[in-house]
């Protein structure tokens, strides 16, 4: 009696697989955050630490692979089943438990170095990630999609990974860093210390001044002024405007993006 034949295989499209990632991803972040939410901030039961988030990620990354685990067992993990696409065997049908249990672990080895395992799927002929050469499995289309379906899905892709890329580039390059921070609260500081000479100045003078050497002579140590200047401010970007009832001292404070500080005065 002939066997059945295999079904066949057409490898998923990695627009399709990414979102279906980010669909089972979802859960995990949710349940890192809920938890550190719940536990750390409303309870106060454990310590808002690094040492305690790396804890619960661990924790709750275990749970993803078990999760992952049964989803290959099953065929699909639910973003899969949402997406039209299965985790398969050589033969077509869905993996047993050993392969599943070898698809699943292998994410520890396709998730680090900026998921490049998931990323050599863009090269493999089959669109097989890491974890999938390891189990001898891949991805398929479990059904075929329409032409629309399928653009509508890379364009959710593009869309995605465009906000992900962006996310990366604000908290790894944009982002003001605690140091930046500390560099813009020390240049506003600054600016009222410039502001109590400035009324020093007018109290003894009748009138503002918009010359910095008034200012550092009514500081009491113009030297010790000059060489505080520096380390609080860029040089090329102070102004002093003052007229004989108002004065605008503005700088820009020694972090990296050389933030623009203000103060008017005198304040009402």
């Amino acid at each position: 009696m002939p066997s059945e034949p295999a079904p066949a295989m057409v490898p998923a499209k990695i627009t399709d697989r990414f979102i279906a990632y980010l669909l089972d991803l979802t859960p995990l972040a949710v349940g890192i955050y809920g938890t550190m939410y719940v536990l750390a901030l409303r309870l106060d039961r454990v310590p808002n630490t690094p040492a305690m988030w790396r804890r619960t990620i661990a924790a709750w990354f275990c749970f993803y692979i078990l999760y992952q685990v049964l989803g290959n067992l099953s065929g699909a993990t639910v973003g899969k089943r949402l997406l039209g696409i299965r985790v398969v065997g050589a033969d077509g049908r869905p993996p047993g438990l050993g392969r599943s249990l070898v698809r699943g672990l292998g994410y520890l080895v396709s998730t680090p170095l900026f998921n490049l395992g998931f990323l050599w799927s863009l090269l493999d002929r089959d669109s097989r990630a890491w974890h999938d050469l390891l189990a001898g499995t891949r991805v398929v289309e479990a059904r075929r999609r329409s032409a629309g379906a399928a653009a509508l899905s890379a364009c959710a892709s593009f869309l995605v990974l465009t906000g992900i890329l962006l996310g990366d580039a604000w908290v790894h390059l944009w982002r003001p860093t605690p140091l930046d921070r500390a560099a813009v609260l020390k240049a506003r500081e600054g600016l009222q210390v410039l502001a109590a000479a400035e009324q020093s100045y007018r109290d003894r003078t009748g009138a503002y001044t918009d010359s910095l050497l008034e200012l550092a002579r009514e500081s009491g140590d113009p030297g010790e002024f000059k060489k505080a200047l520096e380390q609080i401010f860029d040089p090329a970007g102070f102004a002093l405007e003052a007229a004989a009832d108002r004065y605008v001292l503005r700088a820009r404070a020694l972090d990296a993006r050389r933030t623009v500080v203000a103060l008017e005065g005198p304040s009402r």
